[in-house]
């Protein structure tokens, strides 16, 4: 199945900030309360989506009062990487030009997590690959680490 890149962001929506239930889910399962450092999810957005690149889908997500932006790469389901967050047919995967070895933020994943649940019954385009599957097709990014930094 294909599907074009207007009707993905239609199905996705401009906003990640279903986040309020996530927050208030997160204090219900015994996370900080609401007077500590949770962070606000309701500040982060899509900022643009791009079209497949090397067999993941590039979100970039901005924080609208810090202006921090996250790269995320959405990959079908099924690989034997570990995501930062799952939802339907996309593996979401932090991109950060980071080894892999250093943890996650809280609130990153926290993002990561909501985009997931936005994606969940979105159907994953035929170009959209596992990390696996990504990572033997395309070697090279092993190799490199020098994709754009993000501002």
């Amino acid at each position: 199945m294909s599907i074009s890149r207007r009707d993905f962001m239609s199905l996705v929506g401009t906003s990640v900030a279903g986040a309020t239930a996530v927050a208030a889910a997160v204090r219900y399962a015994g996370a900080p309360s609401a007077t500590s450092s949770q962070p606000d999810l309701r500040s982060w957005h899509i900022a643009e989506v791009g079209a497949v690149d090397r067999g993941a889908v590039p979100f970039t997500l901005e924080n609208r009062t810090t202006g921090e932006r996250l790269r995320v790469e959405a990959c079908r389901s099924g690989s034997r990487r570990n995501p930062v967050a799952s939802g339907g047919e996309f593996d979401l995967f932090l991109h950060n030009n980071g080894s892999g070895s250093s943890a996650t933020q809280r609130e990153h994943q926290l993002v990561a997590r909501s985009l997931a649940r936005r994606l969940d019954r979105t159907a994953a385009p035929e170009a959209v690959l596992t990390m696996d599957a990504r990572l033997d097709k395309h070697p090279e990014l092993f190799d490199t680490n020098d994709d754009p930094v993000l501002a």
